[in-house]
């Protein structure tokens, strides 16, 4: 993540407090999905999204958000040079990280994933979809990618974003939709929850 973003992300917590408020919802379909084992909350936030279960590990790169942050493990450090050894973890969670990433990001966030996940482990993502009603607000700064009046930029996905991945397959996709209220005006959310496995070693060409 460029140092612009570190420093609205940065800027936000340190005046907001914690920005992500509630329970995330669906969080039973993370609950189902994860493995036995240590579970990476990649990108973590304040953990409004983290599920509740036993040896979750919290990354991000903010220490204002991660003081906030609810559990006990928690680690300063980056989603494209995670500080964990290969095969590390049976699970890692994107819940509303790489929306705020850019391709190249994605790309490398995904890939080191790939390599702290035992073979067979499972990344969770929670992404916006370009079916959103925020989709094509702000300034777009790259296919998809809007930076809006916080000076944070947000990427909503297509689903195709996730095929042909060298490091992973498609297990389950999820079409999560609901309507908030703003100023007495309904407005429609749709997001949608991935579930990718791992490849054998064997089989990534």
């Amino acid at each position: 993540m460029g140092k612009e973003q570190k420093k609205s992300w940065n800027r936000e917590y340190r005046l907001r407090g914690r920005l992500w408020r509630g329970e995330l919802k669906e969080k039973e379909i993370f609950d189902q999905a994860l493995l036995p084992g240590r579970t990476l909350d990649n990108g973590c936030g304040n953990g409004k999204g983290t599920p509740s279960i036993k040896s979750v590990v919290g990354l991000d790169f903010s220490p204002f958000a991660l003081s906030l942050y609810g559990h006990e493990l928690r680690v300063l450090g980056e989603i494209v040079s995670l500080p964990f050894k290969d095969g590390a973890f049976s699970n890692v969670l994107f819940i509303h990280s790489l929306d705020h990433l850019d391709e190249k990001e994605r790309r490398i966030a995904l890939e080191e994933a790939s390599r702290v996940l035992r073979e067979d482990g499972r990344v969770v993502a929670r992404v916006f979809s370009r079916l959103d009603f925020r989709y094509g607000k702000g300034r777009e700064i790259e296919e998809g990618t809007f930076l809006r009046g916080n000076k944070i930029q947000t990427h909503y996905f297509d689903k195709e974003e996730f095929l042909n991945q060298r490091h992973f397959i498609i297990s389950k996709i999820m079409d999560i939709d609901y309507d908030i209220i703003i100023q007495n005006r309904k407005f429609y959310r749709r997001e949608f929850i991935i579930i990718l496995v791992k490849y054998k070693s064997e089989n990534i060409q």
